[in-house]
């Protein structure tokens, strides 16, 4: 692994809440990733990070209430957050969104189109998990370790 100062552990950027929001997100962790040296990581952590971007994108879509009200411009002001942290054990991905309703594994069945990403991150994933941030919304992370 390249050696990498402390000033480079961490990284996040911010992305409106949009579809294209999910290209754009894998994008900049292919280039973190590839700028701390890491880049046996870079496929599972874009499929983990098109995961949580979805889901932080569905969290965050306006109600009815609030599209009646703005109409087009109901979303435009809502924001996901993407974090990268290195870690001994290998990188930290963080999705920041507004919603306070925890993830769920869900049990779709075998014709739902969706309802499946949560198990591909569990899959991949050292470990993952949650946590209520004081500013609001969640916090979604997810620790993917260096392939043996």
């Amino acid at each position: 692994m390249t050696a990498v100062s402390p000033a480079t552990w961490r990284n996040h950027t911010e992305l409106p809440v949009h579809p294209l929001s999910v290209s754009l997100a894998r994008r900049h962790v292919a280039h973190v990733l590839m700028g701390w040296g890491r880049d046996t990581l870079i496929d599972d952590a874009q499929l983990v990070i098109s995961e949580l971007v979805t889901n932080g994108i569905k969290a965050s879509t306006p109600d009815e209430d609030e599209v009646a009200a703005y109409g087009a411009f109901a979303a435009s002001y809502r924001r996901l957050r993407v974090g990268l942290h290195q870690a001994s054990a290998g990188v930290v991905l963080e999705v920041w969104d507004c919603s306070r309703h925890p993830p769920k594994l869900r049990s779709p069945d075998t014709e739902a189109l969706g309802g499946r990403g949560l198990y591909v991150v569990d899959a991949l994933a050292v470990s993952w998990g949650y946590r209520w941030p004081r500013t609001g919304g969640k916090v979604v992370w997810v620790l993917l370790g260096e392939p043996s």
